[in-house]
């Protein structure tokens, strides 16, 4: 966890199949997609606490974690 007591979670924008893909270094074996951030959100409150069980990493009752998104976009000009 960061000096914040929050795992960090990177979630990247995959274009080419439509999915937000979230992993993270601080809970082993984590990589879960879901098509809005919302649903990755609530995917990964039930994930993390049962990945950190299972990989034997101590952690209290709640866990709480923070997602940083990342997804390319291009601005165009319109035309005059």
């Amino acid at each position: 966890m960061n000096a914040s007591g929050r795992l960090i979670i990177n979630a990247v924008w995959d274009d080419e199949v439509r999915v937000w893909v979230a992993t993270g270094d601080e809970v082993p074996g984590l990589a879960a997609e879901a098509d809005d951030m919302d649903a990755l959100v609530e995917k990964l409150k039930r994930m993390i606490p049962e990945l950190l069980d299972a990989n034997g990493v101590a952690h209290g009752e709640n866990v709480p974690f923070e997602i940083l998104g990342k997804r390319f976009a291009v601005a165009h000009r319109e035309a005059a």
